[in-house]
């Protein structure tokens, strides 16, 4: 039922070559405890007040050659702030959800209110990804419906309060909002929890798609994320 996945595609949440992480020195906040940037804009937190990295954002035609091991924090962002799929950054057709999540299977089923910086995927990118993806190819996958799914907090860099240097082993620490370390954390992903969850059969949704709108969606998906 599955058609084969076309060749090429690059996930709307990757990173690219030439899209790097800007240095910025580190400051002390003067509003309240915690890090700044000295030029700081708002765009540099999120609506919970959380500072985030700086990266630099391209326009497709200038972005270098893609980093698929690699995530772009705005478009991670982007996508979990909207539930836009994270391979064809497709908006939902229902804001309110049910979203589809797929994960990497090392625990098992999806749990409720399980945690996680994988934004959701529109069905046609789930059968891409189960055929593309090395960490989900061969059936080492999980999916899910989430009718809710709330922020819960960020993954990024730690920062001492008395040094403002980066904390060893502290690199991508999961740090949840209002928590004394919110202040203290670059955020470089944003993660949320899953709740009214439901086992998804992605072969019973593949085929109430049908062959036919699969390979219709495919070629879609394939034009949107092509590299040129």
């Amino acid at each position: 039922m599955l058609p084969p996945a076309p060749p090429g595609v690059v996930p709307y949440i990757a990173g690219w070559s030439e899209e790097r992480l800007l240095k910025c020195p580190i400051t002390r906040s003067r509003a309240a405890p915690g890090i700044a940037y000295a030029d700081e804009t708002p765009y540099d937190r999120d609506s919970f007040g959380v500072l985030w990295v700086r990266y630099a954002l391209r326009p497709k035609q200038r972005r270098g050659s893609p980093q698929l091991r690699n995530v772009h924090p705005y478009r991670q962002r982007r996508a979990m702030l909207n539930m836009m799929c994270q391979v064809c950054g497709r908006m939902p057709p229902d804001p309110g959800g049910p979203h589809l999540f797929l994960l990497r299977d090392s625990v098992g089923a999806i749990r409720e209110g399980e945690l996680t910086t994988s934004p959701p995927v529109c069905v046609p990118c789930a059968g891409i990804s189960i055929q593309l993806c090395r960490a989900l190819r061969g059936g080492r996958f999980v999916a899910a419906w989430a009718r809710r799914v709330p922020a819960w907090g960020v993954v990024g860099p730690l920062h001492h309060p008395v040094t403002l240097q980066t904390v060893p082993g502290c690199q991508m620490e999961q740090v949840k909002y209002g928590s004394q370390w919110a202040p203290w954390v670059r955020a470089a992903r944003t993660m949320v929890e899953l709740h009214d969850v439901t086992p998804a059969d992605l072969d019973r949704e593949f085929a109430a798609l049908g062959r036919d709108r699969l390979e219709e969606e495919l070629a879609r998906v394939a034009e949107l994320t092509a590299v040129a």
